[in-house]
């Protein structure tokens, strides 16, 4: 009995009292150190005392200071000046007491746990305010122009510069530049932090906003020009040209009502570029079927913008100021197109005098090369070099001239008496024959390919000739 007795005792003590004591053990073990798994800040804290994990940490922080960024300009703080100094351990000691030591199987069980804690920064206040007494931050924007507004020109039009005028308030400032030292953060922007405060404009600034509304209520209409199938947007940078200013440009004309006047010669200024841009009278820039850049000045083809009418049309627009946006179709004076597409586009009859070729493209696609024979040189009846159009088709024509009179299977006319037409009466065509024995100006052509460019073509396809 007794021996059953001391057995059951044994028992107790190893299976319920040894490891009851072990367990408090621990927990004594952990009321001054962390518990297993714990990393604070990167490092590794198990079993640790504050002091151990406070000379660990001080040791890898470092703190430089801290960049106080105004609204002009960008000034370092350095936490020397202000005698900065930083202590983890009342976050240790705060976390710690935090730390329940009887529940450290229930911590070793859950593994692993990271935290991360912000040392106790202290400077010398008196410092702070010294530093912050012989920066620029305080005494710039106090010293500005009383006027800083100015409206500049630029490439976009008329632009309000304006100064960074705003006042900071110094007391909020140095309170935002400590909170952000307490927080150990490395920058703070004061503009975004709310330390600045807006200075009212002066009456002379006033008057300055006044005349930008004005001028970019002028400069910001919209207004495009559809020439053909081209697009041209003008831009406020543009039309800012056309507010008069005086001959030195210091200051804007204002009529007697006190409102923006126009300067005409910068319009018509602008009118004569736009016409030299998009007019192809007389003014055509052609790529031929080898490459070759050719500029044509001749011919019956293109248009010519009214200059004088798109003058008056834009002095009522501006006059006027649409709030809508405008789509200008201009006036032409001149205005013969082919499927109202401006320039040569991509179907064309081409005819290079030099090699005595025509070369029919249709939308870009070669479908009709033959050999043709253009005007006699020799006799002063060459075919000119231009941009025409097929202006006419006629079969079974009667040509007739001051010496001939010849019957032609087709005729296309395409400048007054010139035209592309069979010439069943040569055997040959190309090579040199038009220098001694070409045509009276028109091109001739052989039967089966004329007939053939007949049904391909239609009235109003341009026709360019080059030598």
């Amino acid at each position: 009995m007794k021996k059953r007795t001391g057995l059951l005792v044994a028992l107790l003590l190893s299976c319920v009292i040894l490891p009851g004591l072990i367990y408090l053990g621990l927990a004594i073990y952990y009321q001054d150190s962390f518990y297993y798994g714990t990393w604070i800040n990167g490092i590794y804290c198990t079993g640790k005392t504050i002091e151990e994990v406070q000379k660990e940490m001080t040791e890898g922080f470092s703190y430089s200071g801290l960049a106080v960024k105004g609204n002009l300009e960008e000034i370092f703080l350095s936490a020397k000046e202000i005698d900065l100094e930083f202590d983890f351990q009342p976050a240790l000691t705060e976390y710690l007491n935090r730390q329940n030591p009887f529940r450290w199987f229930y911590q070793a069980v859950m593994g692993q746990q990271n935290i991360s804690l912000m040392p106790v920064i202290s400077f010398q206040e008196e410092k702070l305010e010294e530093w912050f007494s012989q920066t620029e931050l305080v005494g710039t924007a106090a010293h500005l122009p009383e006027d800083s507004l100015i409206i500049v020109l630029t490439d976009a039009g008329y632009e309000l510069k304006e100064d960074k005028a705003d006042i900071l308030q110094p007391f909020l400032a140095k309170e935002k530049i400590a909170e952000a030292l307490y927080q150990g953060k490395e920058a703070v922007d004061l503009e975004k932090e709310g330390c600045y405060f807006q200075r009212e404009d002066t009456p002379s600034m006033k008057e300055i906003r006044i005349l930008y509304e004005k001028i970019d209520a002028l400069q910001q209409l919209s207004l495009s020009y559809t020439i053909k199938d081209q697009v041209k947007v003008v831009t406020p940078g543009e039309i800012a040209l056309w507010i008069k200013r005086d001959k030195a440009g210091d200051s804007f004309i204002m009529s007697k009502a006190g409102e923006l006047t126009l300067d005409e010669q910068a319009i018509k200024d602008f009118v004569a570029e736009l016409a030299k841009e998009y007019d192809t009278w007389h003014n055509h820039q052609f790529t031929a079927h080898d490459g070759r850049k050719i500029h044509l000045k001749k011919g019956n083809y293109g248009i010519q913008i009214d200059q004088k009418s798109e003058i008056k049309f834009l002095l009522q627009f501006l006059k006027e100021g649409s709030s809508q946006p405008v789509t200008r179709n201009p006036e032409y004076i001149r205005d013969i197109t082919y499927n109202d597409r401006h320039g040569i586009d991509s179907t064309y009859i081409e005819i290079d005098m030099g090699q005595q070729k025509l070369f029919y493209f249709q939308e870009g696609e070669l479908k009709l090369e033959t050999e043709v024979v253009t005007g006699c040189s020799k006799k002063g009846m060459g075919t000119p070099e231009m941009v025409c159009y097929v202006y006419n088709k006629k079969e079974d024509a009667v040509l007739r001239g001051e010496n001939y009179r010849s019957y032609v299977n087709y005729w296309v006319p395409v400048y007054g008496g010139i035209g592309i037409h069979d010439a069943t009466w040569r055997s040959r065509f190309g090579g040199e024959i038009y220098i001694r024995d070409g045509s009276h100006g028109c091109i001739n052509t052989p039967l089966e390919k004329m007939e053939e460019l007949y049904g391909m073509i239609e009235v109003g396809i341009p026709v360019v000739t080059y030598y």
